[in-house]
């Protein structure tokens, strides 16, 4: 029996995991455990545990990390608890395997705290560049504590490798969040309408936008040059809850007032994934700087608005608009999705989740240690 553990914070994170989670735990050669942490277990998020109880999953341990704020001090504190938490669960239980997805700032004590304990990781959607956020050196500093790469384009391996991975342990799967998207059993706008509580009668935008951690004092700014150039617009708004990086309490202050004096729109702290990709699809558009607007939305065949430089590096196809974070430059790009026609999407392969399981599986058969050469290419 192998013992896989999974670390997850936040519902976006598990979204993209769970049909991955579902074939690891139906396979009774393996034993299948989560820690739910972070956004997970705070009301302001949403208590997004509920979703994953809902899939009961066996989760081992609840780690809250007390975000009663976005400032620097509580998020660097909080990797503190994470890391003596995590050490507690391993030093009781002995995993095969750990799974890392991306690059938030609560993996980096899981990869750490795996890697003192001699655990091999799994990491997912490596080799990718987002210049604007602290996300980007806390991607690669994890590719290189981890063992496996489960990468979403040929472009990531590359990358991956280029930092002295081993290629045979490096694969290309795409992108689970896509195939997400293309299983999606989506609500009809009226379902949703009535599911929400709120009128769809009317053209409308999804808004998703998140702090960008390397410009300090920018949240403020660029969230209000977004809502002057929205108001201008004139559609309806359908604003989905930052994320809990730094100078996202901000974002969302702004964000309320503005909801407040616009009786169409509406704010969600946050949506099940079924939701959401619902309410996109039906949507004009995406408008942020999610890089959900990146990897997932082009196959809903919707456009993106990309404001500034959260993104920044990352690869994306041609129904994604990139713009400045002035109010002309939004204004400007919103009239430019009217024009996007081509949603072809570099993330898409079929059966990303199957192929992630069998080489987690083959891996676990065949890794007898955690050493590893540096490959020189």
């Amino acid at each position: 029996m192998k013992k896989i553990c999974f670390v997850t914070g936040s519902r976006a994170e598990y979204g993209i995991m769970r049909r991955l989670l579902s074939y690891l735990q139906e396979d009774p050669e393996m034993e299948l455990d989560l820690v739910v942490t972070a956004m997970h277990l705070e009301e302001k998020y949403g208590m997004t545990v509920k979703d994953i109880e809902a899939d009961k999953r066996r989760i081992v341990k609840r780690i809250p990390l007390h975000l009663t704020d976005t400032s620097k001090q509580t998020v660097a504190k909080s990797l503190a608890t994470l890391t003596e938490q995590l050490t507690d669960l391993f030093e009781e239980v002995q995993y095969d395997l750990v799974l890392i997805l991306g690059d938030r700032y609560e993996m980096l004590p899981v990869a750490n705290v795996a890697l003192l304990y001699n655990i091999p990781i799994c990491h997912i959607h490596g080799g990718e560049k987002t210049m604007g956020n602290f996300d980007e050196s806390i991607r690669h500093a994890i590719t290189k504590m981890s063992h496996l790469h489960l990468t979403s384009t040929d472009e990531f391996r590359n990358r991956v490798i280029q930092l002295g991975e081993n290629p045979n342990h490096v694969l290309n799967i795409g992108a689970m969040g896509v195939e997400n998207v293309l299983k999606q059993d989506f609500l009809t706008r009226e379902e949703l309408a009535m599911e929400l509580g709120i009128d769809l009668a009317e053209d409308y935008y999804v808004v998703l936008f998140h702090p960008v951690t390397l410009e300090d004092n920018t949240a403020e700014e660029q969230t209000q040059a977004l809502l002057d150039a929205l108001k201008e617009d004139g559609r309806q708004c359908l604003i989905i809850g930052s994320n809990s990086d730094t100078h996202a309490d901000k974002i969302m202050e702004l964000m309320h007032e503005f909801v407040e004096q616009d009786a169409d729109s509406h704010i969600f702290t946050s949506l099940p994934t079924r939701y959401y990709h619902s309410l996109v699809k039906h949507s004009q558009g995406l408008i942020g700087n999610s890089s959900s607007g990146l990897i997932e939305v082009p196959s809903l065949q919707v456009p993106t608005l990309n404001i500034g430089n959260r993104q920044l590096g990352r690869l994306s196809g041609p129904s994604v608009v990139h713009v400045g974070t002035s109010k002309d430059e939004i204004v400007g790009g919103l009239e430019r999705l009217r024009d996007v026609i081509d949603f072809t999407n570099p993330f898409e392969q079929p059966d990303s989740a199957l192929q992630g399981y069998r080489a987690i599986k083959e891996y676990l058969a065949q890794q007898t240690s955690t050493m590893k050469e540096f490959h020189d290419r």
